[in-house]
């Protein structure tokens, strides 16, 4: 294993910090051998010897490869998990601030710190969604939902997408999750509670849905088939269809909300006219940094959910207080107005960048997808020319999204390195 030592970062004033003792092991080949061993041996093999980087430091818009010293632009995000980039100061920050006070608290008291994010959350929605249960990934969120779909309902029965949705990794999530047709036969999940219909297909949702269906579940738009746009009227009629059959209305903005959509909004279901019933968040919630997400519903579905519960959803690690600390400092800074506006310059730098460029792609605000016939390959591309991607497997496409906070420059860098890489 490497050893840590002790460095400065130079200049009067600054105290001698330990080096990080990172990497574990002394090579790539080591890591890997160890992690084939007792993780994943599939997961080592899972991409070409290209793409096999390791993070190393990581900070801002990049990260390094901690073998070879290699930076790259990071226009994976892992789904808008480091929609702020890596290590945003002000979310470190508050994360430190936080760790010299509390802990993670006890989910059977009444957290002030629980309290205060909820009613941020609120706000965000414009109180049109005032009830909040804490999960702690995106999975738990869809599970709080569908649960309070059911409690509010009596019915069991689900719709949900059909082409490149995801949801998450639970046995539930995987049954409403189009892209996880393998891992469904593969775990013998199933049942016919759930129905899938096609993506910006009212007839179909209008022939699913039932006086049984409990909830639709859906994301605004699938980010695994690289963000295509919503037809017009699409969630609009979504909405009506639930409200004629008594159907509670899940919006899943694990991937598209948090400002990254643009257009000024905190969530994406806002560029409509629309209100869901629940949205569902995580990921980018927790900064990069600590695993939070939530449920935010409204007041008569969180009534149903709630009434005569204690704690609805027992969770050890579901809203603690140093994630609720963590997720504040991160809304503070994405419902800024003037947060919102940067991130719909950044988003119009690459639709105005690649207007011209020898690829399509789809676009709604910083979430996109770069139309290819060959995914993988056009990954291992950008990624030698210092752009890190990883495709969606289930499309082809490539989901590209590139960190909300970049300046003009590194944008700029990022689009050149991207024509080039595909020219």
């Amino acid at each position: 294993m490497s050893q840590s030592s002790t460095t400065t970062d130079g200049g009067p004033g600054h105290r001698p910090r330990a080096a990080a003792p990172y990497p574990p092991y002394g090579t790539a080949a080591e890591n890997d051998a160890v992690y084939a061993r007792h993780v994943s041996a599939s997961h080592v093999a899972l991409l070409p010897p290209q793409m096999n980087i390791h993070l190393g430091e990581r900070e801002g818009a990049r990260v390094q490869d901690a073998y070879s010293g290699t930076w790259y632009w990071d226009c994976w995000r892992q789904g808008s998990k480091f929609n702020l980039g890596h290590r945003h100061p002000a979310v470190v920050a508050a994360y430190r601030e936080a760790i010299d006070h509390v802990d993670a608290g006890n989910w059977a008291l009444a957290s002030g710190y629980r309290a205060s994010l909820a009613e941020k959350l609120a706000a965000s929605t414009h109180h049109a969604l005032t009830g909040v249960t804490f999960g702690v990934g995106g999975a738990d969120a869809i599970e709080i939902a569908v649960h309070a779909a059911r409690a509010h309902t009596r019915r069991t029965r689900l719709v949900s997408i059909a082409q490149n949705s995801y949801h998450g990794g639970t046995d539930l999530c995987l049954s409403l999750s189009g892209i996880s047709a393998h891992h469904r036969e593969r775990y013998l999940v199933g049942g016919t509670d759930v129905t899938m219909v096609p993506f910006n297909d009212l007839d179909a949702m209008r022939g699913a849905v039932t006086r049984e269906t409990a909830a639709v579940v859906i994301e605004p738009t699938p980010a695994q088939a690289g963000y295509p746009v919503p037809a017009p009227g699409y969630l609009e009629g979504v909405r009506r269809i639930c409200d004629e059959q008594g159907t509670v209305m899940i919006v899943d903005e694990t991937q598209t909300g948090l400002g990254s959509c643009g257009g000024g909004v905190v969530w994406q279901y806002q560029q409509h006219d629309v209100v869901p019933d629940v949205l569902t968040t995580g990921k980018g919630l927790g900064g990069g940094l600590y695993p939070i997400s939530a449920a935010v519903m409204a007041e008569p579905v969180w009534a149903s959910y709630t009434q005569g519960q204690l704690v609805p959803h027992e969770s050890t690690y579901a809203g603690t207080d140093i994630g609720c600390i963590i997720a504040s400092a991160v809304l503070d800074l994405t419902t800024d107005p003037g947060f919102l506006d940067r991130v719909d310059q950044v988003a119009q730098r690459f639709t105005d960048g690649f207007a011209d460029a020898p690829f399509a792609f789809s676009q709604i605000g910083t979430n996109m997808g770069l139309r290819t016939a060959t995914p993988l390959a056009t990954a291992v591309r950008l990624l030698e020319a210092g752009v890190l991607v990883i495709p969606s497997g289930s499309d082809l496409v490539v989901p590209f999204r590139p960190v909300l906070t970049l300046s003009d420059e590194e944008a700029d860098s990022i689009i050149a390195l991207v024509r080039h890489a595909l020219g």
